[in-house]
């Protein structure tokens, strides 16, 4: 069994809540190891694969904004970061240090086990924001044979850099640019804000989710503020909503299962669920 230091990487790294996930879970399963948030410099990141190498820390997390840049550090990418072209979670195989990433399976996961939503194919998708998460979450995406996905992003180039690394995998058309500002149509199934907007007091979504029918359903990968800026507009409207809490830890689950190889099951999710319910 593995045991030893692990962390979540990030700046800023304050409002992380995955220490209180991951360190239930080694209490829970009696493992000698602790996890912790470390706030770090880009330029600190190589020291950090060292000790990783050397054994001095054995793996960890990865968050805003080193996901994609996490891509250049590390020994090898396994498939899920390939595709996302992101990393989210690192760890030691051998001698290498390897690169995963567990967005996209975490997303799908808490849609179906945690909020009873089924991806349907040819399901219209528009995503808010074009950073690490949504490649993460399009890559597991694209898998389901969505009709379209969408993406704005205030940054153009940003969704264009996106598009060209995802439209080999799906049929022309599929990836659509939208410009910011840009509101979902009536033929939108899905909405999902992969963006950070919605953490800070002040932000605003310039969109309306007016055109969405009932049967539509809006989540939003922010997770504090319980409810998020989005998630009060798709109120207004009668439309179902989720926050990230659950994305959040079905993504834990799946860096717990690459670290310890152990698979957690619903009732170490819902535990974890529970618990963080009580600190936001």
């Amino acid at each position: 069994m593995k045991t030893g230091k692990y962390f979540v990487i990030g700046n800023p790294i304050e409002h992380s809540k995955s220490p209180l996930i991951h360190n239930y879970w080694l209490k829970k399963y009696s493992i000698n190891a602790t996890y912790e948030k470390l706030k770090v410099e880009e330029s600190e990141i190589t020291n950090l694969i060292q000790k990783l190498r050397r054994g001095e820390v054995h793996g960890f997390n990865v968050t805003i904004p080193y996901k994609k840049k996490m891509l250049k550090f590390v020994d090898e990418l396994d498939q899920s970061a390939l595709k996302s072209n992101a990393v989210n979670t690192v760890y030691k195989s051998g001698e290498k240090i390897v690169g995963c990433n567990t967005d996209g399976v975490g997303f799908v996961s808490s849609l179906v086990n945690d909020l009873n939503y089924q991806i349907k194919p040819n399901i219209n998708i528009f995503i808010i924001g074009s950073g690490g998460a949504a490649y993460g979450i399009i890559s597991s995406l694209i898998e389901l044979n969505p009709k379209m996905i969408e993406i704005t992003n205030r940054t153009i180039s940003s969704v264009e850099k996106l598009i060209s690394h995802f439209e080999r995998f799906v049929p022309k058309g599929t990836l659509i640019m939208r410009a910011w500002g840009r509101s979902p149509g009536k033929e939108t199934n899905l909405v999902i804000n992969s963006s950070a907007c919605g953490m800070k007091k002040g932000d605003t979504f310039n969109l309306s989710l007016q055109s969405l029918l009932g049967e539509a359903f809006v989540c939003d990968i922010i997770y504090n503020p319980r409810k998020t800026i989005l998630m009060k507009q798709a109120e207004i409207e009668k439309i179902k909503s989720s926050n990230g809490i659950y994305m959040l830890v079905r993504q834990a689950a799946e860096s717990f299962r690459k670290w310890f190889n152990i698979s957690l099951n619903n009732s170490d999710v819902n535990e974890v669920i529970k618990l963080l319910g009580t600190r936001l």
